[in-house]
């Protein structure tokens, strides 16, 4: 069981790890003014609706560019008001990052996290908890804490990722938020446990 969290984990972490360092240079970038400027011409606008499913009601907008070099880049705009004012043969100002599409015409137009992505961040945390607990229980058979309370931290986890994937899938231009959270999930129900399992031996030992 530890070699298949382990594996869960690497997988996850390597996914997030590439995604998260994208997105935040590219933030970043974006924010200092250091983007790389493409002009590029609009060769095809795309207007989608939706009714039902996962996001409910909504439309979108897809818009691709071609620059006088040959790159292809597409923007995807989630609901009328934002959508661009934009029609086939126009040329507009690309904002680049490492060949990354960040801006156009200066409006940020990256979406960090998209709802599969956030959902599948809430598994992250649970498959790290996961892996840390049966590697510890391979080494020493005694429960890592006392009253069953790592089936708790387990819980707890699941509870702080899941809220901490809402935050990431909602909160649009706020790339670095996946490692907080990740560490809020992991870290956060740990060491209250930690603290209260060393709080309740040392109590013990005074009785």
């Amino acid at each position: 069981m530890a070699a298949i969290f382990g594996l869960l984990t690497c997988i996850l972490l390597t996914y997030f790890g590439h995604r998260g360092y994208v997105e935040t240079v590219a933030y970043s970038a974006y924010r200092a003014g250091t983007l790389v400027a493409q002009p590029a011409e609009v060769v095809q606008v795309e207007h989608f609706s939706a009714a039902g499913g996962y996001g409910g009601n909504g439309s979108s907008q897809e818009v691709h560019f071609r620059s006088p070099d040959g790159g292809e880049w597409k923007s995807l705009q989630q609901g009328r008001q934002a959508y661009f004012d934009l029609e086939e043969g126009r040329t507009v100002r690309l904002g680049l990052w490492h060949g990354h599409l960040v801006t156009v015409e200066g409006r940020y137009v990256r979406t960090p996290w998209s709802p599969g992505a956030a959902l599948l961040f809430v598994l992250l945390p649970l498959a790290f908890v996961l892996t840390v607990l049966q590697i510890y229980r391979l080494r020493r058979p005694k429960p890592l804490f006392e009253g069953n309370s790592s089936g708790k931290y387990v819980g707890a986890a699941a509870l702080l990722a899941f809220g901490s994937g809402l935050v990431v899938m909602f909160i649009d231009g706020v790339p670095w938020s996946l490692a907080p959270a990740f560490a809020v999930s992991v870290l956060g129900p740990l060491a209250w446990f930690t603290v209260r399992e060393i709080s309740e031996r040392r109590a013990t030992a005074r009785g």
